[in-house]
Protein backbone atom coordinates (compact mmCIF):
# COMPACT_ATOMS: atom_id res chain seq x y z
CA UNK A 1 0.00 0.00 0.00
CA UNK A 2 2.73 2.62 0.90
CA UNK A 3 4.19 1.66 -2.63
CA UNK A 4 0.89 2.77 -4.24
CA UNK A 5 0.50 5.95 -2.38
CA UNK A 6 4.21 7.10 -3.23
CA UNK A 7 3.19 6.37 -7.07
CA UNK A 8 0.02 8.35 -6.41
CA UNK A 9 1.82 11.20 -5.58
CA UNK A 10 4.87 11.78 -8.04
CA UNK A 11 5.99 14.97 -8.77
CA UNK A 12 6.42 16.27 -12.50
CA UNK A 13 5.42 12.27 -13.51
CA UNK A 14 4.49 11.80 -17.20
CA UNK A 15 1.00 12.91 -18.04
CA UNK A 16 0.17 9.46 -19.53
CA UNK A 17 2.07 7.42 -16.71
CA UNK A 18 0.48 3.88 -15.64
CA UNK A 19 0.69 2.25 -12.58
CA UNK A 20 0.04 -1.26 -13.16
CA UNK A 21 0.24 -4.02 -10.02
CA UNK A 22 0.36 -7.83 -10.82
CA UNK A 23 -0.27 -10.21 -7.75
CA UNK A 24 -1.71 -13.58 -7.19
CA UNK A 25 -5.26 -13.42 -6.49
CA UNK A 26 -5.68 -14.93 -2.90
CA UNK A 27 -3.67 -11.95 -1.96
CA UNK A 28 -5.74 -9.78 1.34
CA UNK A 29 -7.25 -6.66 0.42
CA UNK A 30 -7.02 -6.59 -3.22
CA UNK A 31 -10.91 -5.31 -3.80
CA UNK A 32 -10.17 -2.61 -0.86
CA UNK A 33 -6.94 -1.57 -2.92
CA UNK A 34 -8.57 -1.27 -5.93
CA UNK A 35 -11.05 0.85 -4.31
CA UNK A 36 -8.09 2.78 -3.05
CA UNK A 37 -6.44 3.38 -5.97
CA UNK A 38 -8.17 3.74 -9.04
CA UNK A 39 -6.20 4.53 -11.27
CA UNK A 40 -4.04 1.35 -11.08
CA UNK A 41 -4.53 -1.29 -13.31
CA UNK A 42 -4.76 -4.23 -11.66
CA UNK A 43 -4.35 -8.14 -12.83
CA UNK A 44 -4.84 -10.53 -10.45
CA UNK A 45 -3.23 -14.03 -11.67
CA UNK A 46 -4.55 -17.77 -10.52
CA UNK A 47 -2.28 -20.65 -8.97
CA UNK A 48 1.33 -19.96 -7.36
CA UNK A 49 3.22 -17.61 -9.31
CA UNK A 50 6.87 -16.54 -9.26
CA UNK A 51 8.16 -13.39 -8.70
CA UNK A 52 9.32 -13.52 -12.34
CA UNK A 53 6.22 -14.77 -13.74
CA UNK A 54 4.28 -11.90 -11.79
CA UNK A 55 6.72 -9.56 -13.56
CA UNK A 56 6.60 -10.79 -17.05
CA UNK A 57 2.81 -10.53 -16.77
CA UNK A 58 3.13 -7.00 -15.38
CA UNK A 59 5.66 -5.83 -18.16
CA UNK A 60 3.65 -7.50 -20.93
CA UNK A 61 0.40 -5.49 -20.35
CA UNK A 62 2.45 -1.96 -19.97
CA UNK A 63 1.74 0.30 -23.17
CA UNK A 64 4.41 2.92 -22.24
CA UNK A 65 7.88 3.39 -24.22
CA UNK A 66 9.42 3.48 -21.00
CA UNK A 67 8.61 0.52 -18.45
CA UNK A 68 9.21 0.63 -14.94
CA UNK A 69 9.69 -1.95 -12.14
CA UNK A 70 9.93 -2.18 -8.85
CA UNK A 71 8.30 -4.07 -5.57
CA UNK A 72 5.80 -3.88 -3.29
CA UNK A 73 7.92 -3.31 -0.91
CA UNK A 74 9.98 -0.25 -2.28
CA UNK A 75 9.01 2.83 -1.86
CA UNK A 76 9.82 5.40 -5.00
CA UNK A 77 11.03 8.35 -4.33
CA UNK A 78 8.75 11.68 -5.05
CA UNK A 79 10.86 12.60 -8.01
CA UNK A 80 11.38 8.40 -9.25
CA UNK A 81 9.23 8.86 -12.02
CA UNK A 82 10.71 12.23 -13.25
CA UNK A 83 14.16 10.97 -12.64
CA UNK A 84 13.56 8.33 -14.63
CA UNK A 85 11.68 9.55 -17.80
CA UNK A 86 14.78 12.20 -17.97
CA UNK A 87 17.45 9.42 -17.78
CA UNK A 88 16.12 7.64 -20.99
CA UNK A 89 15.95 11.22 -22.73
CA UNK A 90 19.54 9.41 -23.37
CA UNK A 91 20.57 6.67 -25.11
CA UNK A 92 20.70 3.80 -22.41
CA UNK A 93 18.60 0.60 -23.01
CA UNK A 94 18.14 0.24 -19.62
CA UNK A 95 18.16 2.75 -15.93
CA UNK A 96 18.30 1.95 -12.45
CA UNK A 97 18.87 3.60 -8.97
CA UNK A 98 19.78 3.54 -5.74
CA UNK A 99 18.14 1.46 -2.71
CA UNK A 100 18.18 3.03 0.30
CA UNK A 101 16.81 1.47 3.72
CA UNK A 102 13.60 2.76 4.64
CA UNK A 103 11.75 2.65 7.92
CA UNK A 104 11.87 -1.05 9.29
CA UNK A 105 13.72 -1.72 12.54
CA UNK A 106 17.06 -1.80 12.65
CA UNK A 107 18.22 -4.58 13.45
CA UNK A 108 20.96 -6.74 12.60
CA UNK A 109 19.32 -9.43 10.00
CA UNK A 110 17.44 -6.35 8.56
CA UNK A 111 20.50 -4.21 7.73
CA UNK A 112 22.01 -7.42 6.56
CA UNK A 113 19.11 -8.46 4.33
CA UNK A 114 19.38 -4.66 2.57
CA UNK A 115 23.42 -4.82 1.68
CA UNK A 116 23.88 -8.15 0.48
CA UNK A 117 20.15 -9.44 -1.04
CA UNK A 118 18.63 -5.74 -2.33
CA UNK A 119 21.88 -3.79 -2.30
CA UNK A 120 23.75 -6.26 -3.94
CA UNK A 121 26.09 -6.27 -1.36
CA UNK A 122 25.78 -2.87 -1.28
CA UNK A 123 26.46 -2.03 -4.85
CA UNK A 124 23.08 -0.14 -5.36
CA UNK A 125 23.27 1.26 -1.93
CA UNK A 126 24.12 5.79 -1.57
CA UNK A 127 26.26 7.49 -3.04
CA UNK A 128 26.41 5.93 -6.26
CA UNK A 129 28.52 7.47 -9.19
CA UNK A 130 25.89 8.45 -12.23
CA UNK A 131 27.63 6.18 -15.03
CA UNK A 132 27.48 2.68 -16.99
CA UNK A 133 26.57 -0.22 -14.75
CA UNK A 134 27.31 -4.22 -14.58
CA UNK A 135 23.73 -4.55 -13.56
CA UNK A 136 20.31 -3.33 -12.54
CA UNK A 137 18.09 -4.28 -9.64
CA UNK A 138 14.46 -5.03 -9.51
CA UNK A 139 13.76 -3.31 -7.13
CA UNK A 140 14.23 -0.31 -8.84
CA UNK A 141 15.17 -0.56 -13.22
CA UNK A 142 13.27 0.88 -16.00
CA UNK A 143 13.70 -0.54 -19.66
CA UNK A 144 13.08 1.09 -23.08
CA UNK A 145 10.17 -1.03 -24.76
CA UNK A 146 12.81 -1.24 -28.12
CA UNK A 147 15.22 -2.99 -25.59
CA UNK A 148 12.67 -5.47 -24.20
CA UNK A 149 11.18 -5.90 -27.83
CA UNK A 150 14.60 -6.90 -28.81
CA UNK A 151 14.84 -9.59 -25.80
CA UNK A 152 11.44 -10.77 -25.69
CA UNK A 153 12.89 -14.77 -26.25
CA UNK A 154 14.09 -14.36 -22.64
CA UNK A 155 11.17 -13.33 -20.55
CA UNK A 156 7.97 -15.00 -22.69
CA UNK A 157 7.76 -17.57 -19.51
CA UNK A 158 8.91 -15.36 -16.54
CA UNK A 159 10.54 -11.54 -16.52
CA UNK A 160 14.58 -12.19 -14.33
CA UNK A 161 15.76 -8.97 -14.30
CA UNK A 162 19.22 -9.97 -14.16
CA UNK A 163 19.01 -12.33 -17.01
CA UNK A 164 17.48 -9.55 -19.21
CA UNK A 165 20.41 -7.37 -18.09
CA UNK A 166 22.90 -10.11 -19.14
CA UNK A 167 21.34 -10.26 -22.88
CA UNK A 168 21.60 -6.57 -23.52
CA UNK A 169 25.09 -6.33 -22.11
CA UNK A 170 25.84 -9.20 -24.39
CA UNK A 171 23.85 -6.68 -27.63
CA UNK A 172 26.66 -4.30 -26.61
CA UNK A 173 23.56 -2.08 -24.96
CA UNK A 174 24.54 -0.05 -21.92
CA UNK A 175 22.56 0.04 -18.42
CA UNK A 176 22.92 2.96 -16.75
CA UNK A 177 22.96 3.82 -12.92
CA UNK A 178 21.69 7.26 -11.32
CA UNK A 179 21.87 8.45 -7.79
CA UNK A 180 18.75 10.08 -8.06
CA UNK A 181 16.31 7.46 -8.60
CA UNK A 182 15.55 5.91 -5.45
CA UNK A 183 13.49 3.59 -3.76
CA UNK A 184 13.05 3.07 -0.10
CA UNK A 185 13.73 -0.75 0.88
CA UNK A 186 11.12 -1.67 3.61
CA UNK A 187 11.12 -5.06 4.77
CA UNK A 188 11.86 -6.70 8.08
CA UNK A 189 12.81 -10.60 8.88
CA UNK A 190 13.93 -12.62 11.40
CA UNK A 191 17.04 -14.90 11.44
CA UNK A 192 16.09 -18.50 10.56
CA UNK A 193 13.41 -16.97 7.69
CA UNK A 194 16.13 -15.07 5.99
CA UNK A 195 18.74 -17.85 6.11
CA UNK A 196 15.76 -20.02 4.38
CA UNK A 197 15.22 -17.62 1.74
CA UNK A 198 19.02 -17.01 0.71
CA UNK A 199 19.02 -20.28 0.32
CA UNK A 200 15.91 -20.55 -1.78
CA UNK A 201 16.84 -17.42 -3.69
CA UNK A 202 20.16 -18.93 -4.75
CA UNK A 203 18.50 -22.03 -6.16
CA UNK A 204 15.60 -19.87 -8.14
CA UNK A 205 18.62 -17.98 -9.62
CA UNK A 206 20.31 -21.24 -11.29
CA UNK A 207 17.11 -22.91 -12.32
CA UNK A 208 16.19 -19.82 -14.24
CA UNK A 209 20.07 -19.02 -15.30
CA UNK A 210 19.84 -22.79 -16.61
CA UNK A 211 16.94 -21.89 -18.53
CA UNK A 212 19.77 -20.32 -21.08
CA UNK A 213 22.19 -22.77 -20.49
CA UNK A 214 24.42 -25.30 -22.55
CA UNK A 215 25.32 -28.62 -20.46
CA UNK A 216 28.93 -27.55 -20.42
CA UNK A 217 27.68 -23.96 -18.59
CA UNK A 218 25.72 -26.27 -16.49
CA UNK A 219 28.78 -28.08 -15.04
CA UNK A 220 30.81 -24.84 -15.17
CA UNK A 221 28.34 -23.28 -12.79
CA UNK A 222 28.01 -25.95 -10.87
CA UNK A 223 31.82 -26.30 -10.10
CA UNK A 224 31.99 -22.97 -9.21
CA UNK A 225 29.58 -21.98 -7.15
CA UNK A 226 31.27 -23.05 -3.92
CA UNK A 227 33.31 -20.52 -4.39
CA UNK A 228 30.77 -17.75 -4.42
CA UNK A 229 31.08 -16.92 -1.02
CA UNK A 230 34.32 -15.36 -1.40
CA UNK A 231 33.81 -13.67 -4.67
CA UNK A 232 30.55 -11.94 -2.91
CA UNK A 233 32.78 -11.30 0.43
CA UNK A 234 35.34 -9.52 -1.74
CA UNK A 235 32.56 -7.11 -3.75
CA UNK A 236 30.75 -6.78 -0.67
CA UNK A 237 34.22 -4.87 0.82
CA UNK A 238 35.25 -3.18 -2.01
CA UNK A 239 32.20 -1.48 -2.03
CA UNK A 240 31.49 -0.69 1.53
CA UNK A 241 35.18 0.57 2.04
CA UNK A 242 34.63 2.49 -1.55
CA UNK A 243 31.26 4.36 0.49
CA UNK A 244 33.03 4.86 3.44
CA UNK A 245 30.32 2.48 4.80
CA UNK A 246 32.96 -0.01 5.87
CA UNK A 247 32.60 0.65 9.65
CA UNK A 248 29.30 0.84 10.22
CA UNK A 249 28.69 -1.58 8.46
CA UNK A 250 30.83 -4.44 10.78
CA UNK A 251 28.47 -5.68 13.07
CA UNK A 252 26.38 -6.92 10.41
CA UNK A 253 29.47 -8.67 8.13
CA UNK A 254 29.16 -12.05 9.94
CA UNK A 255 25.50 -12.77 9.46
CA UNK A 256 26.21 -11.43 5.07
CA UNK A 257 28.94 -14.07 5.43
CA UNK A 258 26.38 -16.83 6.60
CA UNK A 259 23.59 -15.81 3.76
CA UNK A 260 26.27 -16.00 1.43
CA UNK A 261 26.79 -19.35 2.04
CA UNK A 262 23.66 -20.44 1.84
CA UNK A 263 23.06 -19.01 -1.63
CA UNK A 264 26.21 -20.32 -2.76
CA UNK A 265 24.69 -23.42 -1.40
CA UNK A 266 21.22 -22.66 -3.18
CA UNK A 267 23.01 -21.44 -6.00
CA UNK A 268 24.50 -25.03 -6.59
CA UNK A 269 21.68 -26.98 -5.56
CA UNK A 270 19.27 -25.23 -8.38
CA UNK A 271 22.01 -26.68 -11.10
CA UNK A 272 21.56 -29.92 -10.30
CA UNK A 273 17.81 -30.19 -9.26
CA UNK A 274 16.12 -26.91 -10.42
CA UNK A 275 13.78 -24.65 -9.25
CA UNK A 276 12.42 -25.69 -5.72
CA UNK A 277 8.34 -25.80 -5.71
CA UNK A 278 8.35 -22.28 -3.25
CA UNK A 279 6.74 -18.99 -3.60
CA UNK A 280 9.75 -16.71 -2.82
CA UNK A 281 8.86 -13.93 0.04
CA UNK A 282 11.26 -12.05 2.47
CA UNK A 283 8.91 -10.78 4.68
CA UNK A 284 7.84 -11.75 8.40
CA UNK A 285 5.32 -9.16 8.56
Amino acid sequence: MRCLHALESQVDAPDDMEVIVVCQENVRDVALLKKQFPSAKFYPLSGRQTQDTLRGSGVSQARGDVIAITVDHCNPDKHWCANIAKAHEGPYAAVGGAIEKGTQPDTLVNRAIHLYDYCNYAYYQNPIHAGPARDLSDCNASYKRWALTATADLWVGGFNVQSINRALLARGETLWLSPDIVVQQNRTAKLGRAARIAYERGRAFASSRLAHSTSGQRIFYSFFSPLLPLMFWKRLTVNLYQKSLLGQSLRALPLIGLFTILWSLGEFSGYLAGRPDVTLAISDE
